[in-house]
């Protein structure tokens, strides 16, 4: 599973670490690429905010929510959803490469989610 996260950073320009988290903040597994990037703290943080994105997506007869992105001045967080109850993040610097991190994170959500 951290292969799969360090190769999911290394494909990625731009990108800083990735996790893989349950939607109660709890952390399975992840790979920081740069020292010093706290992504443990800020997936576990967003984690209940998410948890309220997906019901409200559901209360509203949206579906289920796959992708998630929040843009902030020092980077971006991709977020897929891989289950009912757990997702993974790639947080990118400002100039990392969203639409290509998007297209990683799609190709290998089938493997992170088998290795649950």
């Amino acid at each position: 599973m951290r292969d799969t996260l360090k190769s999911i950073v290394d494909k990625i320009p731009g990108a800083k670490g990735a996790i893989l988290m349950g939607f109660d903040g709890i952390a399975v597994e992840q790979y920081e690429g740069q020292a010093g990037v706290d992504i443990e703290g800020i997936a576990s943080e967003f984690s209940f905010r998410f948890l309220d994105l997906l019901k409200a997506a559901k209360a509203l007869d949206l579906g289920s929510l796959s992708d998630i992105t929040i843009k902030a001045e020092r980077g971006t967080l991709l977020v897929r959803c891989l289950s009912d109850e757990f997702f993974t993040i790639v947080l990118l610097s400002d100039s990392g490469s969203f639409g290509k991190g998007r297209w990683v994170l799609r190709s290998a959500a089938p493997e992170l989610l088998a290795s649950l």
